[in-house]
């Protein structure tokens, strides 16, 4: 590869005319991209860093060894000869093509509505199965917004989604070992008519079934999207209270699970009952925002098909991430290198 000249690339440049000058912006600005996921590679294995030791024997003597296919820099250990670069130990240590994965973080991130398994498939050229595990571990490294982080006004409320155990062996095992495995809690969802037949509702009722999350949001940009058990109170202050400030205003729908938490933790709490704001609240302070949060979840959940419910937690920090204003993918790739190798996941 020639060495790059810049006398040379500025006359190139001047030569260009400005529609020529668009397209190099675009191919400069996605090179950068790439470029940005590598240099945060080697910067793990550089002096100081998470990977700086040999993985083998953990001697810091080492010289530079080549790079790899992706460009990331190779380090070899002077005792025992290992080699080894700033993505071993993490999940993408085994994986061929971490360009890919990185491109598919790029796409579930920043994308205005993520691709597909199968569409990402074809655009990256690789397996829909590997594509599906490297977004669930993706999605698996997201963790929850730190404390403290919604500030000013917070407003909250829940969503719902449907129960999914798609992919569950419950029912098999339980048929082929009845003694060791007990029937589950519920039949499965074809063995009920669909709504308007004369067949009964599960047990409870359909409402029973359906999986909760808490969605809280602020004025600058945070989003906070985690799952609860229920709607109780032991759920939904566990959930809210660690991720507001502690001079946050709560603003809700009125729901008396949010006025007996802001009573016990004396936060100032403005209750919008059915939407409809009281005397004493101000015109800014509404729960407009987070209910185009949930509506925006509701659009985003839909191409999925019902994900498995053992997932939901990972898909709302997954949405929380896409509609955060400080997450980027270079943000989601961190949090990936951090997580620590998964067995028989992503490769």
């Amino acid at each position: 590869m020639p060495r790059f000249d810049p006398p040379e690339f500025d006359r190139l440049l001047a030569r260009l005319t400005p529609q020529e000058l668009r397209k190099v912006e675009g191919m400069v600005a996605e090179a950068r991209e790439r470029a940005e996921a590598v240099l945060e590679i080697d910067a793990r294995a550089e002096t100081g860093g998470s990977a700086a030791a040999c993985v083998r024997c953990g001697g810091e003597s080492r010289s530079r060894w080549g790079r790899t296919r992706t460009g990331a820099q190779r380090w070899r250990c002077s005792g025992c000869g290992a080699t080894w670069s700033g993505r071993s130990g993490t999940p993408l240590a085994r994986v061929h093509r971490p360009d890919l994965v990185t491109a598919l973080a790029r796409d579930m991130i920043e994308a205005p509505q993520p691709m597909s398994c199968r569409r990402a498939a074809d655009v990256l050229g690789a397996s829909r199965h590997s594509v599906w595990r490297w977004r669930m571990v993706i999605i698996g490294a997201l963790v929850p917004e730190l404390d403290g982080t919604l500030a000013g006004i917070v407003e909250a409320d829940e969503a719902h989604q449907r129960e999914s155990r798609k992919g569950s062996r419950e029912w098999v095992r339980h048929r082929r070992d009845p003694m060791n495995h007990p029937a589950p809690p519920r039949l499965r969802w074809r063995a009920y008519r669909r709504r308007g037949g004369s067949a009964t509702a599960p047990p409870f009722g359909w409402r029973a079934w359906e999986k909760k999350l808490l969605a809280a949001t602020d004025r600058a940009g945070h989003r906070a999207f985690e799952a609860i058990a229920d709607a109780g109170q032991a759920a939904i202050s566990g959930a809210l209270l660690p991720v507001m400030a502690p001079d946050a205003v709560l603003c809700t729908d009125g729901h008396a699970t949010y006025e007996r938490i802001a009573k016990d933790e004396r936060i100032p709490h403005f209750a919008l009952n059915g939407g409809r704001r009281s005397k004493r609240a101000p015109r800014s302070h509404h729960i407009n925002t987070v209910n185009a949060l949930i509506g925006r979840f509701r659009t985003f959940m839909q191409p999925f098909c019902g994900p498995a419910s053992k997932n939901l937690a990972a898909y709302g920090r997954w949405h929380a991430a896409r509609d955060n204003a400080d997450r980027s993918t270079l943000d989601v790739l961190r949090l990936l290198f951090v997580s620590g190798p998964r067995t028989n996941t992503i490769c």
